[in-house]
């Protein structure tokens, strides 16, 4: 009867192994599934916050190349509808950004394109308010090397973005 008694500890020793044993490469398997899920979460999360960088790059883009042109043809009327233009779509990109939780990759180039984002917005209501001084004739000149300074800071914030990314982001 001992015997018995033996025999059958062991085995439910045994079974008892056996079942913390498969119950821990469940959980081991539930955690990598788990990590993967994530990973592929986040990976999906900085995709969808680089598209949203591409498109205001683009709107930025067009609003700089009319800045310019109205620049060039002294249309201070329309560089303050442009410079207008710049602030709310700076305005609008920041917003947006700021709604994305990217990956720790793309930290860094997340804070520099804010900050890029931020200078182009100065830059445009510098712009506006010197547009509207040449609209008047009283110059207008010291908002516009402002207006400039801070639009370089802001292209060298975007080199920044650029070179964490390890691509070309560029308003050319």
């Amino acid at each position: 009867m001992k015997k018995y008694i033996y025999v059958l500890i062991f085995f439910l020793l045994v079974a008892m192994l056996f079942w913390g044993f498969t119950e821990s490469n469940s959980d081991k398997t539930a955690s990598q599934a788990s990590s993967q899920q994530s990973a592929i979460v986040s990976a999906y999360k900085d995709i969808q916050w680089g598209d949203n960088v591409q498109k205001h790059l683009t709107v930025l883009k067009t609003d700089l190349d009319n800045v310019s042109n109205a620049e060039n043809n002294s249309d201070y009327s329309l560089l303050a509808i442009n410079a207008q233009y710049i602030i709310d779509d700076t305005q609008k990109a920041i917003e947006e950004n700021d709604k994305y939780t990217v990956s720790p990759k793309f930290q860094e180039a997340q804070k520099e394109w804010r900050l890029a984002l931020q200078d182009y917005n100065s830059a445009g209501q510098f712009l506006l308010q010197g547009a509207n001084e040449a609209k008047k004739g009283s110059g207008g000149f010291e908002n516009f090397q402002k207006a400039a300074t801070l639009s370089n800071s802001g292209t060298t914030h975007l080199k920044k973005a650029s070179e964490s990314l390890g691509i070309n982001l560029s308003l050319n």
